[in-house]
Protein backbone atom coordinates (compact mmCIF):
# COMPACT_ATOMS: atom_id res chain seq x y z
CA UNK A 1 0.00 0.00 0.00
CA UNK A 2 2.73 2.80 0.87
CA UNK A 3 4.30 1.99 -2.64
CA UNK A 4 1.44 2.78 -4.38
CA UNK A 5 1.23 5.62 -2.34
CA UNK A 6 4.68 6.54 -3.11
CA UNK A 7 3.78 5.71 -6.87
CA UNK A 8 1.14 7.83 -6.87
CA UNK A 9 3.29 10.99 -5.60
CA UNK A 10 6.15 10.17 -8.15
CA UNK A 11 3.76 10.44 -11.23
CA UNK A 12 2.52 13.71 -10.14
CA UNK A 13 2.72 15.99 -13.12
CA UNK A 14 4.20 19.27 -11.59
CA UNK A 15 4.43 20.97 -15.13
CA UNK A 16 0.78 19.91 -15.77
CA UNK A 17 -0.47 21.55 -12.00
CA UNK A 18 2.26 24.96 -12.98
CA UNK A 19 -0.08 25.30 -16.18
CA UNK A 20 -3.32 24.69 -14.37
CA UNK A 21 -2.55 26.90 -12.16
CA UNK A 22 -1.46 29.51 -14.62
CA UNK A 23 -5.12 28.94 -16.75
CA UNK A 24 -6.83 29.57 -12.87
CA UNK A 25 -4.90 32.87 -12.18
CA UNK A 26 -6.45 34.22 -15.57
CA UNK A 27 -9.70 33.06 -14.44
CA UNK A 28 -9.17 35.05 -11.23
CA UNK A 29 -8.55 37.82 -13.44
CA UNK A 30 -11.29 37.60 -15.27
CA UNK A 31 -13.37 37.84 -12.27
CA UNK A 32 -12.32 40.48 -11.05
CA UNK A 33 -12.65 42.23 -14.49
CA UNK A 34 -16.25 44.31 -15.97
CA UNK A 35 -16.60 41.53 -18.60
CA UNK A 36 -19.19 44.12 -20.13
CA UNK A 37 -16.36 46.81 -20.29
CA UNK A 38 -14.51 44.33 -21.55
CA UNK A 39 -16.64 43.39 -24.31
CA UNK A 40 -16.97 47.10 -25.29
CA UNK A 41 -13.42 47.74 -25.65
CA UNK A 42 -13.29 44.74 -28.19
CA UNK A 43 -16.18 45.85 -29.76
CA UNK A 44 -14.58 49.33 -30.33
CA UNK A 45 -11.06 47.45 -31.90
CA UNK A 46 -9.56 49.26 -34.50
CA UNK A 47 -9.45 46.86 -37.79
CA UNK A 48 -7.16 49.08 -39.81
CA UNK A 49 -4.35 48.58 -37.11
CA UNK A 50 -5.24 45.24 -36.79
CA UNK A 51 -3.98 44.77 -40.33
CA UNK A 52 -0.77 46.44 -39.90
CA UNK A 53 0.21 44.36 -36.73
CA UNK A 54 -1.04 41.51 -39.02
CA UNK A 55 1.76 42.73 -41.90
CA UNK A 56 4.80 43.14 -38.84
CA UNK A 57 3.67 39.56 -38.10
CA UNK A 58 4.32 37.91 -41.03
CA UNK A 59 7.49 40.14 -41.91
CA UNK A 60 8.77 38.81 -38.97
CA UNK A 61 7.77 35.08 -39.80
CA UNK A 62 9.98 35.59 -43.20
CA UNK A 63 12.91 37.42 -41.37
CA UNK A 64 13.39 34.97 -38.72
CA UNK A 65 13.01 31.89 -41.30
CA UNK A 66 15.61 33.66 -43.57
CA UNK A 67 17.47 33.95 -40.34
CA UNK A 68 17.08 30.02 -39.92
CA UNK A 69 19.12 29.14 -43.24
CA UNK A 70 21.56 31.90 -42.91
CA UNK A 71 22.43 30.02 -39.65
CA UNK A 72 22.18 26.50 -41.70
CA UNK A 73 23.44 26.90 -44.80
CA UNK A 74 25.96 28.87 -47.33
CA UNK A 75 24.23 28.13 -50.45
CA UNK A 76 21.30 29.01 -52.29
CA UNK A 77 18.55 26.58 -53.97
CA UNK A 78 14.90 26.60 -53.66
CA UNK A 79 14.87 23.02 -52.49
CA UNK A 80 17.13 24.15 -49.26
CA UNK A 81 15.48 27.26 -48.52
CA UNK A 82 12.19 25.74 -48.53
CA UNK A 83 13.52 23.23 -46.04
CA UNK A 84 15.01 25.85 -43.84
CA UNK A 85 11.33 27.96 -44.04
CA UNK A 86 9.55 25.27 -43.27
CA UNK A 87 11.77 23.73 -40.37
CA UNK A 88 11.44 26.92 -38.48
CA UNK A 89 7.65 27.98 -39.34
CA UNK A 90 6.82 24.07 -38.02
CA UNK A 91 8.77 24.41 -35.04
CA UNK A 92 7.18 28.14 -34.42
CA UNK A 93 4.15 27.05 -34.88
CA UNK A 94 4.50 24.63 -32.16
CA UNK A 95 7.13 26.80 -30.03
CA UNK A 96 3.77 29.13 -29.77
CA UNK A 97 1.48 26.55 -27.80
CA UNK A 98 4.19 24.89 -25.52
CA UNK A 99 5.27 26.95 -22.33
CA UNK A 100 8.64 28.38 -22.13
CA UNK A 101 8.78 28.29 -26.03
CA UNK A 102 10.23 24.73 -25.71
CA UNK A 103 8.35 23.67 -28.97
CA UNK A 104 10.92 25.35 -31.15
CA UNK A 105 13.84 22.73 -30.77
CA UNK A 106 11.60 20.74 -32.87
CA UNK A 107 13.94 22.19 -34.99
CA UNK A 108 16.49 20.15 -33.98
CA UNK A 109 14.66 17.06 -34.66
CA UNK A 110 14.96 17.50 -38.71
CA UNK A 111 18.87 16.70 -38.04
CA UNK A 112 19.84 12.54 -38.62
CA UNK A 113 21.74 11.16 -35.26
CA UNK A 114 22.00 12.72 -31.86
CA UNK A 115 25.49 14.22 -32.79
CA UNK A 116 23.08 16.48 -35.65
CA UNK A 117 20.80 16.87 -33.43
CA UNK A 118 22.45 18.30 -30.96
CA UNK A 119 24.23 20.54 -33.13
CA UNK A 120 21.20 21.87 -34.20
CA UNK A 121 20.32 22.37 -30.90
CA UNK A 122 23.07 24.98 -30.32
CA UNK A 123 21.82 26.69 -33.10
CA UNK A 124 18.57 27.15 -31.81
CA UNK A 125 19.87 28.13 -28.53
CA UNK A 126 22.03 30.61 -29.84
CA UNK A 127 18.58 31.84 -32.28
CA UNK A 128 16.07 31.83 -29.13
CA UNK A 129 18.67 33.24 -26.87
CA UNK A 130 19.42 36.07 -28.98
CA UNK A 131 15.35 36.90 -29.87
CA UNK A 132 14.69 36.81 -25.47
CA UNK A 133 18.13 39.02 -24.89
CA UNK A 134 16.52 41.25 -26.75
CA UNK A 135 13.48 41.22 -25.02
CA UNK A 136 15.39 41.45 -21.93
CA UNK A 137 17.31 44.45 -23.45
CA UNK A 138 14.08 46.80 -24.14
CA UNK A 139 12.47 45.37 -20.69
CA UNK A 140 16.09 47.35 -19.26
CA UNK A 141 15.98 50.40 -21.28
CA UNK A 142 12.64 51.12 -20.73
CA UNK A 143 12.66 51.99 -16.98
CA UNK A 144 16.17 53.41 -17.22
CA UNK A 145 15.25 55.39 -19.73
CA UNK A 146 12.09 56.83 -16.97
CA UNK A 147 8.74 55.10 -19.48
CA UNK A 148 7.94 52.47 -16.82
CA UNK A 149 6.80 53.81 -13.44
CA UNK A 150 5.87 50.81 -11.94
CA UNK A 151 9.37 49.04 -12.39
CA UNK A 152 12.49 50.45 -10.34
CA UNK A 153 15.69 51.42 -12.43
CA UNK A 154 17.55 48.57 -10.49
CA UNK A 155 15.55 45.92 -12.24
CA UNK A 156 15.98 47.66 -15.63
CA UNK A 157 19.73 47.56 -14.71
CA UNK A 158 19.74 43.81 -13.79
CA UNK A 159 17.63 43.03 -16.92
CA UNK A 160 20.02 45.06 -18.69
CA UNK A 161 23.29 42.98 -17.65
CA UNK A 162 20.98 39.74 -18.19
CA UNK A 163 20.26 40.59 -22.09
CA UNK A 164 24.63 41.72 -22.42
CA UNK A 165 24.90 38.08 -20.91
CA UNK A 166 22.32 36.47 -23.32
CA UNK A 167 23.68 38.07 -26.28
CA UNK A 168 27.41 37.36 -26.09
CA UNK A 169 26.58 33.47 -25.40
CA UNK A 170 24.53 33.62 -28.69
CA UNK A 171 27.02 35.03 -30.44
CA UNK A 172 29.56 32.92 -28.65
CA UNK A 173 28.17 29.69 -29.79
CA UNK A 174 28.50 31.12 -33.80
CA UNK A 175 31.62 32.50 -33.84
CA UNK A 176 34.49 29.97 -31.13
CA UNK A 177 34.68 26.74 -32.15
CA UNK A 178 36.41 25.97 -28.86
CA UNK A 179 32.95 26.71 -27.15
CA UNK A 180 31.43 23.59 -29.09
CA UNK A 181 34.21 21.52 -28.56
CA UNK A 182 34.08 22.10 -24.70
CA UNK A 183 30.64 21.45 -25.12
CA UNK A 184 31.04 18.15 -27.50
CA UNK A 185 33.99 16.87 -24.88
CA UNK A 186 31.81 17.30 -21.88
CA UNK A 187 28.57 14.97 -23.35
CA UNK A 188 31.21 12.02 -24.38
CA UNK A 189 32.23 12.51 -21.17
CA UNK A 190 28.98 11.93 -19.53
CA UNK A 191 28.16 9.61 -22.70
CA UNK A 192 25.52 11.62 -23.85
CA UNK A 193 27.17 11.55 -27.63
CA UNK A 194 29.66 8.28 -28.41
CA UNK A 195 33.40 8.57 -29.01
CA UNK A 196 33.22 8.46 -32.67
CA UNK A 197 30.61 11.29 -32.90
CA UNK A 198 31.44 15.23 -33.18
CA UNK A 199 29.43 18.34 -33.15
CA UNK A 200 29.30 19.77 -36.33
CA UNK A 201 31.56 22.76 -36.20
CA UNK A 202 30.79 25.78 -38.95
CA UNK A 203 33.32 28.48 -39.34
CA UNK A 204 30.93 31.57 -40.08
CA UNK A 205 32.23 34.73 -42.01
CA UNK A 206 31.92 37.90 -40.34
CA UNK A 207 28.93 39.13 -42.95
CA UNK A 208 27.09 36.24 -42.11
CA UNK A 209 27.18 37.29 -38.08
CA UNK A 210 26.29 40.27 -39.41
CA UNK A 211 23.27 39.52 -41.00
CA UNK A 212 22.10 37.56 -38.55
CA UNK A 213 22.40 40.04 -35.75
CA UNK A 214 20.50 42.72 -38.32
CA UNK A 215 18.12 40.09 -38.97
CA UNK A 216 17.53 39.26 -35.33
CA UNK A 217 17.16 42.80 -34.38
CA UNK A 218 14.58 43.59 -37.44
CA UNK A 219 12.51 40.56 -36.79
CA UNK A 220 12.41 41.95 -33.19
CA UNK A 221 11.86 45.28 -34.23
CA UNK A 222 8.54 43.99 -35.92
CA UNK A 223 7.01 42.04 -33.06
CA UNK A 224 7.16 45.55 -31.25
CA UNK A 225 5.64 47.67 -34.08
CA UNK A 226 2.92 44.61 -33.98
CA UNK A 227 2.38 45.22 -30.43
CA UNK A 228 2.05 48.57 -31.13
CA UNK A 229 -0.15 48.61 -33.49
CA UNK A 230 -2.33 46.41 -31.00
CA UNK A 231 -2.14 48.54 -28.47
CA UNK A 232 -3.84 51.64 -30.74
CA UNK A 233 -6.67 49.45 -31.90
CA UNK A 234 -7.81 49.49 -28.42
CA UNK A 235 -6.98 53.01 -27.98
CA UNK A 236 -4.23 52.35 -25.45
CA UNK A 237 -2.34 55.45 -26.69
CA UNK A 238 0.86 55.23 -25.37
CA UNK A 239 4.61 55.69 -26.83
CA UNK A 240 6.36 52.96 -28.45
CA UNK A 241 8.78 52.32 -25.71
CA UNK A 242 6.30 52.22 -22.89
CA UNK A 243 4.34 49.39 -24.79
CA UNK A 244 7.33 47.45 -25.87
CA UNK A 245 8.57 47.83 -22.56
CA UNK A 246 5.36 46.26 -20.89
CA UNK A 247 5.14 43.65 -23.45
CA UNK A 248 8.82 43.03 -22.77
CA UNK A 249 8.34 42.35 -19.32
CA UNK A 250 5.68 39.96 -20.15
CA UNK A 251 7.21 38.30 -22.65
CA UNK A 252 10.46 37.97 -20.24
CA UNK A 253 7.67 36.50 -17.33
CA UNK A 254 6.09 33.97 -20.48
CA UNK A 255 9.68 32.10 -20.81
CA UNK A 256 9.24 30.41 -17.36
CA UNK A 257 7.73 27.20 -18.56
CA UNK A 258 4.23 27.59 -16.38
CA UNK A 259 1.43 28.67 -19.03
CA UNK A 260 0.39 27.91 -22.97
CA UNK A 261 0.64 31.18 -24.64
CA UNK A 262 1.26 33.43 -21.53
CA UNK A 263 -2.40 32.43 -20.49
CA UNK A 264 -2.98 34.45 -16.77
CA UNK A 265 1.07 35.32 -16.88
CA UNK A 266 1.00 38.17 -19.73
CA UNK A 267 -2.28 39.41 -18.31
CA UNK A 268 -1.38 39.75 -14.38
CA UNK A 269 1.95 41.24 -15.84
CA UNK A 270 0.36 43.85 -18.32
CA UNK A 271 -2.12 44.22 -15.45
CA UNK A 272 0.44 45.26 -12.88
CA UNK A 273 2.64 47.72 -15.71
CA UNK A 274 -0.45 49.80 -16.58
CA UNK A 275 -2.20 50.09 -13.02
CA UNK A 276 -3.03 53.44 -14.19
CA UNK A 277 -5.22 52.45 -17.50
CA UNK A 278 -8.32 50.45 -16.85
CA UNK A 279 -8.22 46.58 -16.33
CA UNK A 280 -10.66 45.98 -19.39
CA UNK A 281 -8.86 47.76 -21.40
CA UNK A 282 -5.53 46.74 -20.79
CA UNK A 283 -7.39 43.06 -20.95
CA UNK A 284 -8.59 43.95 -24.38
CA UNK A 285 -5.07 44.37 -24.93
CA UNK A 286 -3.56 41.21 -24.16
CA UNK A 287 -6.34 39.30 -25.94
CA UNK A 288 -5.98 40.50 -29.11
CA UNK A 289 -2.15 39.80 -28.60
CA UNK A 290 -3.04 36.36 -27.96
CA UNK A 291 -5.32 36.51 -31.18
CA UNK A 292 -3.03 37.87 -33.37
CA UNK A 293 0.61 37.34 -32.53
CA UNK A 294 0.23 33.75 -30.81
CA UNK A 295 -2.98 31.89 -32.03
CA UNK A 296 -2.69 33.97 -35.64
CA UNK A 297 0.77 33.51 -36.11
CA UNK A 298 1.00 30.06 -34.92
CA UNK A 299 -2.07 28.60 -37.59
CA UNK A 300 -0.19 31.04 -40.47
CA UNK A 301 3.20 29.63 -39.70
CA UNK A 302 1.79 25.78 -39.05
CA UNK A 303 0.11 26.02 -42.82
CA UNK A 304 3.10 27.97 -44.07
CA UNK A 305 5.34 25.55 -42.61
CA UNK A 306 3.48 22.06 -43.97
CA UNK A 307 3.36 24.38 -47.67
CA UNK A 308 7.28 25.26 -47.97
CA UNK A 309 7.92 21.09 -46.13
CA UNK A 310 5.86 19.89 -48.85
CA UNK A 311 7.37 21.86 -51.44
CA UNK A 312 11.22 20.50 -50.65
CA UNK A 313 10.35 17.42 -50.84
CA UNK A 314 8.28 17.97 -54.38
CA UNK A 315 11.80 19.87 -55.30
CA UNK A 316 13.94 16.89 -54.19
CA UNK A 317 11.74 14.20 -55.97
CA UNK A 318 11.61 16.39 -59.41
CA UNK A 319 16.12 16.12 -59.15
Amino acid sequence: MTNKKQETRNSINWFLLLRMAGIALFIVVLSRTDLDELWGWLKQVDGRFILIAMFFQVLLLLLKGLRWWLLNEDTWSKKIVFQRFGEFLEAYAIGVITPGRAGELLKAGHASGRAQVISKGLLVISERGLDLSIFFLVAGISPLLGYLGKVSPGVGGIMLLISITGILLSFFILMLPGLVIFVQNFLKMIRIIKEDQSLTLVPRRKDTLLSFGILSLLSNACAFLSFYFIALSVALNLDLITISGGVAYAGVINTIPVTIMGLGTRDVTLLYIFSEISSSQVLAFSGIILMVSQIGGGLLSLLLGQFFLWKSKTKEENN
